[in-house]
């Protein structure tokens, strides 16, 4: 056999078989190519994406130098602290440098606890006082109830004393 046709499949000669059937050849697509593709793809995507954590909120602190303190009336003043179990107390301040007796508060009443007391004092400042061993959840319901408060937010944090934990103990705390 001279000739083209190499990939043709042989014809027999003989009787009865005029064409020998040949095996049908299987199609086969090599997917390294695909692979390595991908590979540079993911490998592109994850240098150029900048990985940043998801920020809750941003909280600016003073430094705490002589000249920042201001003085406050303490009549104007509305302690919130919180437990380490997560119970929410209130204590409103008197002019005289004490203050009233603390009253537990559920964190979904926050806001409206809130209006009340603002109703009365428009120059009402917030000192939150929060238990270091509490859960940061519960700080993050006091905030979202606090800016729901249809108030001035005006607040400020300082360090749970042991005066603090104290009466937080004898309110039940």
């Amino acid at each position: 056999m001279a000739g083209g046709g190499f990939d043709a499949p042989e014809v027999a000669q003989g009787k009865g078989n005029k064409h020998k059937k040949s095996k049908a050849a299987g199609v086969r697509i090599d997917m390294t190519p695909m692979v390595d593709v991908i590979m540079l793809l993911l490998t592109f995507f994850m240098l150029t994406t900048t990985l940043s954590a998801p920020q809750l909120m941003k909280v600016s602190l003073p430094k705490g130098d002589v000249k920042d303190k201001v003085k406050v009336d303490m009549g104007n003043v509305l302690y919130v602290r919180v437990s380490e179990k997560g119970n929410i107390y209130f204590a409103q301040g008197r002019s005289d440098g004490s203050e009233s007796e603390m009253k537990k508060v559920e964190v979904k009443n926050i806001a409206t606890e809130l209006e009340k007391i603002y109703a009365v004092n428009n120059n009402l400042l917030l000192l939150l006082k929060f238990d270091r061993k509490m859960k940061y959840n519960v700080m993050s319901d006091v905030f979202d109830e606090i800016s729901r408060a249809k108030i001035e937010r005006r607040y400020a944090f300082l360090k749970m004393e042991d005066v603090d934990l104290q009466k937080i103990v004898a309110a039940g705390g």
